[in-house]
């Protein structure tokens, strides 16, 4: 009998040795994942983004030529609540010096209290360094500014390099001390607290004293008949704020009560390279360090190098690195490093986090150039009378403020394209926890979409077609910018989860700020496309609407997304939360609790719509018995359950049949 139904005897702790049934709940598959050009942000180090505005903290806003940015936005404007982003680089990667100059450098001089021969109040005047966290020219807008302060101030009786301290004043070690008296400078000097100590007094009492790097009267240690002196003290502390000066995007850090001395718990350059997302320490420090000139005051950080961008360097293996797909591991992060340093990378590495269940890769057909200069004819003067023409002027020259990305050409590229994509749908084979949202390449005519279709036999893998047009709102020209629809989708499909739950069909909904298209489709290319397995953004009066919800799996019990995603929740389900039944002792009362949960769960998805069927029976089925455990297979080990479900697939078409009587009334059914 459990503690809690009898009588408790003395006070004390009580084990309840009641098993908890197992019990299955189903997973998120809401969750998206994005990899692409970002002008600022980690590199290859997926961050979780809640919000639109957490992408630009992290990422920046509209600016640079990747289409990152545009997907992203699409995918919280539709709905979306939660999402993976990953921003790619070009090969090496940090800390390869091609790296590392890509990042801004910043230098501030203060000074250095344990330099060999340096004034042990003043220390000798050194230059540290704070480059930025990422790469890109977005560091060279930084600065920094150092502020000297000391605060709680005390008296204490110095005697040698041992300050005693009165009840609650315990600087760490590590710290750094402004000491005055009557034989310091006016402005005091400054020592390092190397440790703590207990000390007794004549009298018994115990007390805590600071150890110093050195005596504050600068001779020996007081002995015999020397007296201890009484000097003034307190804590110097540093405040570094890094301002990034970004007009569209300012950021702001502030890190208070910082310690100068490497072993403090606050130390300086620990605090800043585990917390700010702005900058990292440059190198080693040199020590403890003080105040540029003595005095408590500020500093600021001078620019040293420049960050650069990287935009040209960037290629196909920035996204797919080196290791092929196969050779990745399914589940988790385990195993990444065997595959060799740097090397997982992009898509790979995205593909490694367990949370992403829709991934998106808006740039995989990145081909970086230059803007292509457009050119303009002046128009022609009015005359009155008629002469030969003359021969026209040249033309003048336009060149846009910034360069941009340039795609990959769908008419003489397309093995390319069909590469990178295909590299995508066989990580989602293999890892089987996400459906890869694949971008129809822009300006392919119907029949090339058909061939392009043809490549592809997976239900891991959905295609969208045409690309729609957004405006930027602080664009001051307004003008449009050709989106891939995936990030439209993925947005759809996660608030249609949310909303609906994971059996309705992803589809009817409208993509949210879309403008326009990039190719215009008639009613006979959207039913071709629609057989296809393509998933069509349909121009409407009221916008652009997602018309299906298909993979591009051949194969008609996998062809619906829904269907795809519901069973994939169910394995992930039974994998993952079965794990905790391992070692259990197999015997009947097992499988029959085993049993049970399947079916709780499988039920709860019955009562919501997920399979067809009248009854339950029709519905599922779930069997784990002595026939499927005979003897032999307990010796094994092992613990067999047949699950089988009937999915219900989301309904496509109305048909209407309208009939009219003789007596001119009308029916439809």
């Amino acid at each position: 009998m459990s503690p809690a139904g009898r009588g408790l005897g003395a006070p004390g702790v009580y084990r309840d040795g009641r098993r908890a049934a197992p019990s299955f709940r189903p997973v998120r598959l809401d969750i998206a994942g994005f990899v692409g050009v970002a002008p600022r942000g980690p590199v290859d180090e997926p961050v979780a983004v809640d919000r639109w505005a957490d992408y630009q903290r992290y990422f920046g806003g509209l600016e640079g030529p990747g289409l990152l940015p545009y997907a992203v936005r699409a995918f919280f404007a539709q709905g979306g609540v939660r999402a993976h982003v990953l921003r790619v680089a070009p090969l090496p990667r940090a800390p390869h010096p091609a790296a590392e100059e890509a990042r801004a450098l910043h230098r501030t001089t203060l000074a250095r209290a344990d330099a060999p021969g340096a004034d042990p109040g003043r220390g000798t005047p050194c230059a540290i360094g704070l480059r930025a966290r990422d790469e890109g020219s977005w560091g060279g807008r930084l600065s920094v500014r150092w502020e000297f302060t000391g605060s709680g101030p005390f008296e204490a009786a110095a005697n040698g390099r041992e300050l005693a301290l009165p009840e609650g004043r315990t600087p760490p070690a590590g710290s750094v001390l402004r000491v005055r008296g009557s034989w310091l400078p006016a402005s005091g000097s400054f020592f390092r607290v190397l440790e703590l100590a207990e000390r007794q007094d004549e009298y018994g009492a115990r007390g805590r004293v600071a150890v110093l790097d050195r005596p504050p009267g600068g001779g020996a240690p007081a002995s015999g008949g020397t007296r201890p002196r009484t000097v003034e003290a307190e804590v110097v502390t540093a405040t570094v704020t890094v301002a990034d000066g970004d007009p569209a995007h300012p950021r702001l850090e502030r890190f208070a009560e910082l310690g100068l001395g490497p072993a403090h718990p606050r130390y300086a350059a620990a605090v800043l390279a585990a917390e700010s997302l702005l900058v990292a320490p440059d190198g080693p420090w040199p020590g403890a360090l003080l105040p540029p000139d003595g005095y408590l005051g500020s500093a600021l950080s001078r620019p040293v190098r420049p960050g650069t961008d990287r935009y040209g360097s960037i290629g196909s293996d920035s996204f797919q690195g080196a290791v092929p797909a196969e050779l990745l591991p399914v589940d988790g992060f385990e195993g990444a490093e065997e595959a060799g340093p740097g090397q997982v990378v992009g898509v790979d590495r995205m593909a490694l986090v367990t949370e992403v269940a829709l991934l998106c890769v808006p740039d995989l057909l990145w081909q970086y150039g230059e803007s292509v200069p457009t050119t303009e004819t002046p128009p022609r003067e009015p005359g009155g009378s008629f002469s030969p023409c003359p021969p026209p002027p040249a033309p003048m020259t336009l060149h846009p403020a910034r360069p941009r990305a340039l795609l990959l050409d769908a008419g003489a590229q397309l093995p390319e394209i069909l590469r990178r994509q295909q590299r995508l749908v066989a990580l989602a084979e293999r890892q089987r926890r996400f459906v890869a949202l694949l971008d129809v390449p822009p300006g392919l005519p119907v029949r090339a979409v058909a061939r392009w279709r043809a490549a592809f036999d997976s239900s891991y893998a959905a295609a969208y077609h045409p690309w729609l047009g957004v405006v930027a709102p602080e664009d001051p020209e307004r003008r449009a910018v050709y989106v891939p629809p995936s990030g439209f989708a993925a947005g759809i499909i996660a608030e249609r989860e949310r909303s609906l739950g994971l059996p309705w069909g992803p589809a009817n909904a409208l993509a949210a700020d879309a403008v326009t298209a990039a190719q215009r489709l008639g009613e006979a290319d959207c039913d071709e496309l629609h057989l296809l397995g393509i998933d069509v953004f349909r121009a409407e009066r009221d916008g652009y609407r997602l018309a299906s919800a298909r993979t591009l799996s051949r194969d008609p019990d996998h062809r619906q997304l829904s269907v795809r995603r519901l069973m994939t929740m169910l394995r992930l389900v039974l994998d993952r939360q079965a794990r905790g039944l391992a070692f259990e002792p197999h015997t009947p009362q097992l499988q029959g609790a085993l049993r049970a949960a399947v079916v709780q769960l499988l039920r709860g998805l019955y009562r919501g719509g997920a399979f067809a069927g009248e009854t339950e029976d029709e519905a599922f089925f779930v069997r784990c018995d002595e026939h499927l455990n005979p003897g032999w297979s307990q010796g094994l080990g092992r613990l067999v359950a047949e699950i089988g479900v009937a999915p219900a697939r989301p309904l496509e078409y109305l048909v209407l049949r309208i009939a009219q009587d003789a007596d001119g009334s009308v029916a439809v059914t």
